[in-house]
């Protein structure tokens, strides 16, 4: 091995990895942040092609204020601006006569006056809840939860598509103490929010931090193993040489690690059936529409409807090829966010639907081409001003972010799901049974919604391994 001696070393300059590595550089650990891809970002990274700046699938965040990403900029001292413009999304609901219109959640206007007490009920429920009531929902749904109120359809239908898009699982697996925990933060200080320059350009900044705070990064370079020895952490071997540290914090998602960077045989037979078993959240499918006009006006889009939300029966058709007339839509128009994205007078808008996290998805052309007629039903002008556009699917998710080590993983959104079992008090641990590695990420150590949930377990996980790394070198 190299005679340079790490404190410690981060797999992954991914939401939870950069800025994990760029805390415990502040902090005065000798830090080697590992990634690779040629630039930081994991599932957020941003990609620049001729003349356009965007991210590999849609991406927008939130809260949008009063948040971890606030909170890491000012730690870290970033210069990076958040961007959350007022109005920034619209939600698009298919009405049962088949007409897609603005949605605004059922109020006393539309509804009977029994029905709107019901609706504010379970509102005020919600927003009031405390974090103790909170913690106490771990072991229902979402779904479980919700039906406790006479609710409308639409709002039902409302509250399905957030558990796609906030948390990429079926309504009826998202833990209702993940979803109620998460909605409070979104309803208290908005969502879709994004970043100047990209969105991955939070996570670029972060990389930079370690290098500032006296770490080093590695770019283009791929971790092949963890070293063990005698149960303890002896550093990691990549393409590029081996490196020493008696840490290793890993971003590459606990059962990549586990089941091929550390391997079986270092762990009881017991925690490697735990990780087998854990469920990876949904994946995406989409579409890249490079534009030769400006056609779109709003920065986010959802479009959704009764009949295209997933529960997990409507997640099993789905599989199966079964999918609904219209599917439900995620798009990010990057430009309308920061301008400097895209050439004037050209759009890139990103667009996708949610699919089984299968790296190996079989007939991708189904999804694809569903996609592709829901969206020319949204916007009749958009294919009339295509330039091209670019496919992108669960294996390619796998590609850039999470390798692929079991049937059915490996193109998941955000990482494992946000489901019972795996919530809350069942959240796999942050520290794994060998000394001196830790997971980072959507894994474990955080909550809440996609790269929030990383940047969360980034600050949590910089904690337990700040102590770690105090404590033993004091002993």
């Amino acid at each position: 091995m190299k005679s340079t001696v790490y404190d410690a070393i981060v797999v992954g300059a991914g939401p939870g990895g950069a800025p994990c590595a760029a805390l415990l550089a502040k902090a005065g650990m000798k830090i080697l942040l590992l990634e690779k891809n040629d630039r930081p970002g994991g599932k957020a990274l941003t990609v620049s092609k001729e003349g356009f700046r965007y991210e590999l699938w849609p991406i927008s965040g939130g809260p949008s204020r009063n948040s971890r990403f606030e909170e890491l900029i000012r730690e870290l001292e970033l210069e990076i601006e958040l961007l959350a413009p007022e109005g920034a999304g619209l939600l698009l609901y298919r009405d049962p006569s088949g007409k897609y219109t603005p949605y605004q959640p059922p109020g006393p206007v539309s509804l009977k006056p029994e029905e709107a007490d019901e609706v504010n009920r379970f509102f005020t429920d919600m927003a009031s809840l405390s974090p103790q009531e909170v913690d106490a929902l771990d072991e229902i749904t979402f779904h479980e939860f919700v039906s406790r109120y006479r609710i409308p359809k639409s709002l039902y239908s409302f509250l399905g598509m957030e558990a796609n898009i906030v948390s990429v699982v079926p309504i009826d697996l998202w833990c209702a103490s993940e979803a109620v925990k998460t909605l409070q933060d979104v309803v208290r200080g908005g969502a879709g929010c994004y970043f100047k320059g990209g969105y991955g350009r939070l996570f670029e900044a972060c990389a930079d931090a370690v290098k500032r705070y006296g770490g080093e990064v590695r770019l283009r370079t791929r971790v092949e193993r963890i070293a063990i020895k005698d149960g303890q952490v002896r550093g990691v071997v990549t393409d590029k040489g081996a490196f020493q540290a008696p840490i290793v914090v890993s971003n590459a998602g606990i059962q990549p690690t586990v089941l091929k960077l550390v391997g079986e045989k270092h762990f009881d037979q017991g925690y490697v059936n735990y990780v087998k078993g854990l469920v990876p959240s949904m994946g995406g499918i989409g579409i890249r529409y490079f534009l030769s006009k400006p056609v779109l006006e709003h920065p986010l889009y959802v479009a959704f409807s009764d009949d295209n939300y997933f529960d997990v029966e409507r997640a099993e058709r789905a599989k199966a090829g079964q999918l609904p007339e219209d599917v439900q839509v995620f798009m990010v128009v990057p430009s309308l966010f920061d301008p400097s994205l895209a050439p004037a007078g050209k759009q890139c808008a990103l667009a996708s639907t949610l699919c089984p996290a299968y790296a190996e998805l079989k007939e991708p052309e189904i999804w694809w081409d569903r996609l592709d007629e829901t969206v020319a039903k949204l916007w009749p002008e958009l294919p009339k001003h295509i330039e091209r556009k670019e496919r992108f699917g669960a294996a390619d998710v796998s590609a850039v972010t999470r390798d692929h080590v079991l049937p059915g993983q490996g193109g998941e959104c955000i990482g494992l799901g946000q489901i019972v079992g795996q919530c809350g008090r069942h959240k796999p641990s942050a520290k794994a049974p060998i000394r001196g590695l830790f997971y980072v990420g959507c894994d474990a150590g955080g909550y809440g919604c996609g790269t929030h949930q990383g940047v969360d377990s980034g600050f949590r996980v910089a904690n337990l391994v700040l102590q770690y790394h105090r404590t033993h070198r004091a002993v």
